[in-house]
């Protein structure tokens, strides 16, 4: 029988092609009154969801809030199926062509789903401990677009200090919000502490292990 030296010797072995492409990406999802995953009586009902809570897409991992580093920010077209026809997401395209492309390719009913442009937040999610634990893609379409431009410009402030974008620890929360049709959580973000040595190294190898490292 092995030991763990001489398993851990051969770690990587097996998978060498395997690259960012080949991985899936954790989505978060902020839990709302109408989320299946709160309803006791939907099938994707999940033990312990609450409204407000933070669920990792992958791990099924629930937080009332979670540090995060920002290492990328884009916009991109996501198509929701509509809540009254099952609700989920259906992809994330480039335009709104290729978006309704792929729901005819897929033999679906456009008219069943919602398309709408969706900023998204790629970042690193860190433990309670500020240790690096993974990644992960932060959507924050309609209500959520105003946040988004918060952090951009509270980024954008630190970047015109010299600190790059991913050069911050962020605390990723929910809040209440009102609206004419009720309450409903909304995310919200604050800046912690400018990120040490450590937590940077990990954040621009993280960066560049996606996007190519930094031509010298």
């Amino acid at each position: 029988m092995a030991n763990i030296e001489e398993r851990s010797s051969r770690v990587g072995q097996g998978s060498q092609n395997v690259t960012q492409r080949d991985i899936m990406i954790p989505r978060l999802k902020l839990l709302q009154k109408i989320s299946p995953e709160v309803d006791k009586s939907d099938a994707k009902f999940v033990e312990g969801a609450e409204v407000g809570m933070i669920m990792n897409s992958v791990s099924n991992e629930f937080m009332d809030a979670t540090f995060v580093v920002n290492l990328n920010f884009d916009h991109s077209i996501v198509v929701w199926k509509k809540r009254k026809f099952g609700g989920g997401m259906f992809g994330s395209y480039a335009n709104e062509s290729e978006a309704i492309a792929a729901l005819e390719a897929a033999h679906e009913v456009v008219e069943q789903y919602d398309i709408a442009e969706n900023p998204t937040h790629l970042v690193m999610l860190l433990d309670g401990e500020g240790n690096p634990k993974g990644i992960a893609l932060l959507d924050m379409p309609g209500t959520k677009a105003k946040i988004s431009r918060k952090w951009n410009t509270l980024i954008q402030e630190q970047e015109d200090k010299g600190n790059p974008r991913f050069g911050c620890i962020w605390e990723l929360s929910s809040t209440s919000e009102d609206s004419p049709n009720g309450t409903y959580a909304n995310y919200s973000i604050d800046l912690v502490v400018v990120a040490g040595d450590e937590i940077f190294d990990a954040a621009s190898a993280a960066y560049d292990n996606f996007f190519g490292p930094k031509d010298v």
